[in-house]
């Protein structure tokens, strides 16, 4: 938050005859801007992004961009985290740490120098993601996909008149996954099933539940184990 303050004094002028009669006119009054609070956090494919009331865009974090400047930059405008948490990489997935606002993560992942074995070209790989877990933040800002979508919502209508190929069931965990919004930029792509499918922001539903329980920026469009 940017704040102006402007401060108008008063001139005074003194002489060694008689005063004349003072001028008329009133006092220049002190302004100060009004502050611009973030409203709402709005999760995209290629960004996620804070913007006020107005949807004036206060932060864009850009997940290609350094993750541990996007902690950063987020605590600057959302406060100081919760908690932050670590999770050791897989065969699938890199190191990760993770900063939270309660229902709002940023992950930072932390990946291996190393080639790939198979001497494929790299794909994709974001420096970061965003996680929402809940409608809004511990502190109140609400949280929502760039379509409108939120944590809570019902799965089968958020998926209803979808794309197939926008559309994942885990059978192994019974997670079910659909892609909100899908990227113009990202070159990684992931074939599944014979289908192309870019990694975009996901909403994802547990196992037994009927409603979205996480979203998840950016991804591919498998569920998460």
């Amino acid at each position: 938050m940017i704040t102006l303050i402007v401060l108008a004094g008063a001139l005074s002028a003194c002489t060694a005859t008689p005063p004349a009669t003072p001028p008329t006119g009133n006092p220049v009054p002190s302004e100060t801007a009004a502050a611009t609070e973030p409203d709402r956090i709005l999760i995209g494919a290629e960004t996620t992004d804070v913007v006020d009331e107005n949807g004036n865009v206060l932060l864009s974090l850009r997940y290609s961009e350094n993750g541990d400047e996007a902690v950063a930059a987020a605590v600057n405008i959302l406060g100081e985290a919760l908690t932050t948490h670590h999770q050791d990489g897989s065969s699938h997935y890199p190191d990760m740490d993770g900063t939270s606002w309660g229902g709002f993560d940023i992950v930072v992942n932390r990946y291996s120098s190393e080639a790939m074995p198979t001497g494929e070209a790299s794909r994709y790989k974001p420096a970061f993601s965003v996680w929402a877990t809940a409608a809004s933040t511990d502190g109140g800002l609400a949280i929502a996909s760039v379509d409108g979508t939120i944590v809570g919502d019902a799965f089968d209508s958020v998926a209803s008149g979808q794309d197939a190929n926008r559309v994942h069931i885990d059978d192994a965990f019974g997670v079910r996954s659909v892609a909100l919004d899908l990227p113009t930029s990202f070159p990684g792509i992931i074939a599944d099933a014979g289908m192309e499918l870019p990694y975009g922001v996901i909403a994802q539903s547990d196992q037994g539940s009927s409603d979205i329980t996480r979203i998840v920026a950016p991804i591919f469009l498998f569920s998460l184990t």
